[in-house]
């Protein structure tokens, strides 16, 4: 073969190999948006059946007999909850809350996690940059992702390995690489292995969302996952971009008691509405419940105080949440807003960064977390025009 032919050939193949890869992307592209539908609308269903849940053992204390009744279902709760999590991740419409946090920090600090989760016969070892820095991304997301990792690994070694976690400074991103001495995959299962429920394992009691998930993390974060695997094992390349060098500091979350004050809330799905609306009440707020954002603003134009408007940001009709908590804090300069979504196009960060700053909560949520996040929404200062 002369060395035009070996050119031709060469650019064959890589030509192939840019086409399979384009397909490959379209095609999980594809699967995010179906998969992102059907989340959302379980989520719904989810919260309803969580805070009726919650609000039966107030009205009806468990007895000895039902006790593991209501333990069983807030356990199938729990782990639904999960699950959508997992879907949401992929489909990159869970907003995630991105902070600078050092990556070397968080990779020694949930070492302890996977020793716990993996076998004895799996040793783990570290090779991490000093220079690695911090990474702007969601924190608790990414351990959720290194723990997917480390179990995928882990299950390519059945008989014992090593599973080794890298990390590097390149350019303006950050590489995590999880590296296992396992036997490698077929092409054929690698170029699937971040598809929602796609396993090539049926005792291992998992739901095949696990790449997924750090597919879809990475994705939403501004980054990239690479896989390469072979007969030496698998390392799945995990990119964040870079973050700043003094990561930021939270604030304490405020107490969660309330006080009598008045809150809008807008939720289009009846169940959620009614649940929600009971849940206030108990918390001690004064309610005005809403379907969508022309009802809500009937009660904005109206002469009652509203201390505080809590809306679901998908909403049917012309206005979505995020432009009726626009259009309240323009008629109302000081009302709060705190927006909710089982997913959203619109990130956490997104909505902080705004000319109106919005916190977010996520679906589906528990009383306790939906009373912490009011009290903290409430403590805020609302910007006015």
């Amino acid at each position: 073969m002369g060395d035009g032919d070996q050119i031709a050939s060469f650019l064959e193949t890589a030509g192939r190999r840019s086409h399979d890869k384009l397909e490959q992307t379209q095609k999980l592209e594809a699967l995010g948006r179906i998969t992102g539908g059907i989340a959302h609308e379980l989520n719904n269903m989810l919260l309803a059946i969580n805070l009726n849940l919650e609000a039966l053992t107030e009205e009806t204390p468990p007895t000895a007999a039902t006790q593991p009744l209501f333990d069983g279902a807030q356990a199938a709760v729990e782990q639904a909850t999960k699950v959508i999590l997992q879907l949401l991740a992929f489909s990159q419409r869970h907003p995630l809350d991105a902070d600078d946090f050092e990556v070397n920090r968080a990779v020694t600090e949930t070492g302890w996690l996977l020793r716990l989760v993996l076998p004895a016969n799996i040793a783990i070892e570290t090779e991490l940059d000093p220079q690695a820095g911090t990474v702007f991304a969601d924190r608790g997301q990414f351990e959720m992702a290194l723990l997917n990792l480390a179990l995928n690994a882990g299950d390519a070694m059945p008989r014992g390995g090593t599973l080794t976690i890298e990390t590097s400074k390149t350019g303006e991103t950050t590489q995590i690489t999880v590296r296992d001495t396992g036997g490698g995959m077929a092409p054929a299962v690698s170029a699937r292995v971040f598809e929602p429920f796609f396993t090539t394992r049926s005792d291992q009691g998992r739901s095949g969302l696990g790449l997924s998930q750090v597919y879809g993390y990475a994705s939403q974060s501004g980054g990239l996952v690479e896989i390469d695997s072979g007969a030496g094992g698998t390392a799945v390349r995990l990119s964040l971009p870079r973050g700043q060098i003094e990561p930021i500091r939270r604030e304490l979350v405020p107490t969660s008691r309330a006080g009598g004050e008045t809150i809008l809330m807008v939720e289009d799905a009846p169940l959620v509405r009614r649940a929600v609306a009971r849940m206030l009440s108990d918390l001690g707020y004064q309610v005005l419940a809403a379907a969508d954002a022309e009802e809500a603003l009937n009660f904005i134009d109206g002469a009652a105080a509203i201390d505080l408007l809590f809306t679901d940001i998908m909403l049917p009709g012309a206005l979505d949440g995020d432009e009726l908590a626009v259009v309240a804090r323009r008629l109302r300069p000081g009302i709060r807003v705190l927006c909710t979504s089982g997913y959203s196009e619109v990130r956490a960060e997104d909505l902080a960064d705004r000319d109106y700053r919005f916190s977010y909560l996520a679906k589906p949520y528990t009383k306790a977390e939906l009373a912490l996040r009011l009290r903290s929404a409430l403590a805020e200062d609302a910007r006015a025009d």
